[in-house]
């Protein structure tokens, strides 16, 4: 696959030599970061069938040049289609185009096709039927969810925010005049209708295409839940997407056309650039390199390093990861926003299962990212995670001397291990002690607990596994203070001390009220005792803040305290290059291992 551009739309081509060509018309939002790897591996088994197959972010979605909030973004995703088609067609030479578009994206691949009138086929994955009950099924899921305490509300009239993405007013009442049953053309003379279990009024959308002289398949949709339900279960194998894959195949013009290299890819943006690249030993892992336009803006300070937030793709939570590293460039800063392997858009770890997290083998993921930027000139690095990526920016910090600083988002975890899944560490998490004590002091506690119930059990555990480990850490700090050794090897304030020394710069934040309270407490107490008096250390938390900072005024909160950090550091790096007369950074400078 190749990572391409085209009028400001960022897209991968997986090439392959038929002359049936399929576009991927991706779904909103969250669907979208929960489909992405999923969406991957369709687009590649459609090549492996002789499909060249192009996947793409619409105008202010993804990687693509642009933001939810500019004008006409309904417009803008349409053309975004169509583009995509003509790009697809001119850097192939099909001479059929398909379009495959899931729940928002089947709503606007249909109104693109009819809209174009060349399609040739359309294959609609659980459509929404409507832009008004897209809309309204958004809507209500914004005002079911629990929003944290002090955050502002998620439906306004100014539009609706929901996992950190905004449709605006403008989108909404754009979106409200699409309607798949009231289509008077037929979209494609083949169509593929794909029924979600739940779905109502699919039938009505049968009926009605079929009016329109369409050539119609209808076929259920069983593993819809499966697909979109988290990124770890939309790995595994999609019956129904083999099956959308089989169907596309069928009676495709006969013959190849002859391969052309893929075009060059790089994104102009006001006052950056940005290029898709490839590093590691055999260029597995992918990242997008993001750098102010002007080279003099750089002022040797360090690049920044963006890991994957959890299981999410370089995008990031919320387009958290692109919102940063396009706002750090208009600061002067370079990014590199990456895929660890087995995440977003990187090659598969050779015997692990794709989306898993807290993976000790992804430090080497980012020893390799900080070889190719150091190749390009940028020795130092700063290094951002949030929740597993915070873990491993920690533990990259202890292995390699070339990061200088760190900004830990809600840690679920500390240690890394063999890599898990984001629904196995979600149910093992064991929130503050304070939200504990008032049901130790009912009955109904201690009876469940002695008549084991599971829930019950597995908090208590998790309760004793956290003094046990406390009373374990405490008395290694005692062993350490008497003869000079004898730290815990968890022992992760010694880890923080360490790089203290160093002279590493650590930004520790948390949400206000954020679950992973709970594994903090466990190792540096309530109020982060300690931690308090190393050097170079801050901890912050953010009211009104969910755990991936999807909510506008925290994340807006944390960019700034991210500001205020690099500051910090370029402020320490020039007192110290003063203080030696030295005109420039070390080549090179590793620390022998992890540290612990």
């Amino acid at each position: 696959m190749t990572p391409v551009v085209f009028e400001d739309c960022f897209g991968w081509l997986h090439p392959a030599a038929g002359r049936r060509g399929v576009v991927l018309c991706a779904p909103y939002g969250n669907e979208a970061l929960t489909t992405h790897r999923a969406w991957r591996a369709f687009a590649e088994r459609l090549a492996e069938a002789g499909l060249p197959t192009l996947r793409f972010d619409y105008p202010g979605t993804g990687d693509s040049v642009g933001d939810e909030e500019d004008p006409d973004r309904l417009r803008a995703w349409i053309d975004g289609i169509h583009v995509a088609v003509r790009f697809l067609r001119a850097n192939t030479g099909v001479e059929e185009v398909a379009l495959v578009g899931l729940r928002l994206g089947a709503l606007l691949a249909t109104v693109a096709a009819q809209e174009a009138r060349g399609v040739n086929a359309l294959v609609l994955l659980a459509p929404c039927l409507s832009g008004r009950s897209f809309v309204q099924e958004l809507r209500a899921m914004s005002l079911l969810s629990a929003p944290p305490e002090g955050a502002p509300p998620a439906v306004t009239e100014e539009g609706i925010d929901n996992g950190g993405f905004r449709l605006t007013a403008e989108t909404m009442s754009a979106l409200q005049r699409l309607d798949l049953l009231a289509l008077t053309e037929p979209p494609a003379p083949r169509v593929l209708l794909f029924d979600r279990p739940d779905a109502r009024g699919a039938g009505r959308l049968r009926d009605h295409i079929r009016k329109l002289g369409v050539d119609l398949r209808e076929e259920p949709f069983p593993d819809f839940a499966q697909l979109m339900s988290n990124v770890q279960r939309a790995t595994g194998p999609c019956e129904t997407l083999e099956r959308a894959t089989a169907w596309l195949k069928e009676g495709a013009p006969a013959g190849n056309v002859p391969q052309a290299p893929g075009p060059g890819a790089s994104l102009a943006l006001p006052g950056a650039m940005e290029h898709p690249v490839r590093f590691g030993p055999t260029e597995e892992l992918f990242g997008v390199l993001c750098e102010p336009a002007d080279p003099a803006d750089r002022r040797d300070r360090p690049a920044v390093l963006l890991l994957n937030s959890g299981a999410t793709c370089h995008v990031g939570s919320g387009r958290m990861s692109v919102r940063l590293a396009r706002r750090l460039a208009a600061r002067g800063y370079a990014s590199l926003r990456i895929d660890l392997a087995g995440l977003g858009d990187s090659g598969s770890r050779t015997g692990r299962a794709d989306n898993l997290i807290y993976c000790q083998e992804a430090v080497s993921d980012v020893r390799a990212a900080l070889d190719w930027l150091e190749a390009r000139g940028y020795r130092r690095c700063v290094v951002v995670g949030l929740c597993a990526g915070a873990a491993t920016a920690l533990h990259g910090a202890l292995a390699d001397a070339r990061i200088v600083g760190q900004a830990l988002i809600n840690p679920g975890r500390y240690v890394l291990g063999d890599g898990v899944t984001s629904e196995a560490v979600t149910g093992t998490a064991i929130k503050p002690m304070a939200a504990y004590l008032p049901r130790l002091a009912d009955r109904a506690t201690w009876r469940a607990i002695l008549r084991k119930d599971r829930k019950a059990a597995r908090v208590a555990h998790g309760l004793t596994k956290r003094i046990v480990q406390r009373v374990r850490i405490k008395a290694g700090r005692v062993r350490a203070w008497m003869t000079g050794r004898g730290y815990a090897t968890d022992d992760v304030a010694h880890w923080f001390h360490r790089l203290s020394e160093r002279g590493v710069h650590t930004l520790l934040v948390h949400g206000a009220d954020d679950v992973t309270l709970g594994e903090f407490e466990t190792h540096f107490g309530r109020d982060g005792g300690p931690l308090r008096g190393i050097r170079n250390l801050r901890m912050e938390r953010i009211a009104g803040a969910d755990h991936s900072l999807t909510i506008g005024p925290a994340r807006d909160r944390f960019a700034s305290l991210l500001d205020e950090h690099l500051e910090a550091i370029d402020a320490a790096t020039a007192q110290t290059m003063a203080r030696n007369g030295a005109t420039m950074i070390p080549k090179r400078a590793f620390a022998s291992g992890t540290e612990g």
